[in-house]
């Protein structure tokens, strides 16, 4: 039997694949003005702010003075941040309705976008608990995410529970702390490791 008594998922690219590339190849047809945008208007270190609770009513107003030539672009990341989220992982999903043991999500998320990227899908009822960073105010890979969200769980010990994760680092955090962890680079690997764990 397996020592696992839980799971813990990532959601934006492990559960529902988000891509804001995706999205503003569309606004913006230049690719060299495509990558500035995405590397230095609104790269992800900036997102990291709403992830860490930072309200985007806040940080919008003051990259747009910063980059007023993208004012209306950078807009839109909150106005059409719906449109960044590209549709189910179908393996992630086919997992989530078939697994036996409790079942969790911990998302680097801004709060005000939450509902915008569970309703779509009929995912929520699957899930005991999903801790938000945005809500908590500190984000992965702080370790202190990890432990509210042990605390959530029930007070489980970190290796009684799996984690899984497309970010490196967040990986890496979870496993200096004792969980079983996962790196989520494809639709196979998540299936094949829980299968030969005896949990799917």
């Amino acid at each position: 039997m397996s020592k696992i008594k839980a799971i813990l998922w990532d959601y934006g690219n492990v559960l529902v694949r988000w891509s804001p590339r995706e999205f503003y190849k569309n606004i913006i047809h230049d690719k060299e003005k495509l990558d500035f945008f995405i590397e230095n208007v609104c790269p992800m270190s900036w997102h990291f702010l709403h992830d860490s609770g930072i309200p985007m009513s806040v940080t919008i107003p003051k990259r747009q003075k910063e980059f007023p030539e993208f004012a209306a672009e950078i807009q839109m990341w909150k106005d059409n941040f719906s449109d960044m989220i590209l549709g189910e992982i179908p393996s992630s999903v086919e997992i989530v309705k078939s697994l036996k043991i409790p079942q969790y999500v911990l998302t680097n998320m801004p709060t005000e976008v939450v509902d915008i990227c569970f309703d779509p899908f009929d995912l929520r009822k699957y899930f005991k608990d999903i801790i938000v960073s945005g809500d908590e105010k500190i984000a992965k890979p702080n370790k202190e995410i990890f432990e509210i969200a042990l605390n959530r769980m029930g007070h489980l010990s970190p290796s009684e529970v799996i984690f899984t994760d497309d970010s490196p680092s967040n990986i890496e955090a979870a496993k200096e702390m004792g969980f079983e962890t996962h790196l989520f680079t494809d639709e196979t690997g998540l299936g094949e490791k829980l299968r030969k764990m005896g949990i799917l």
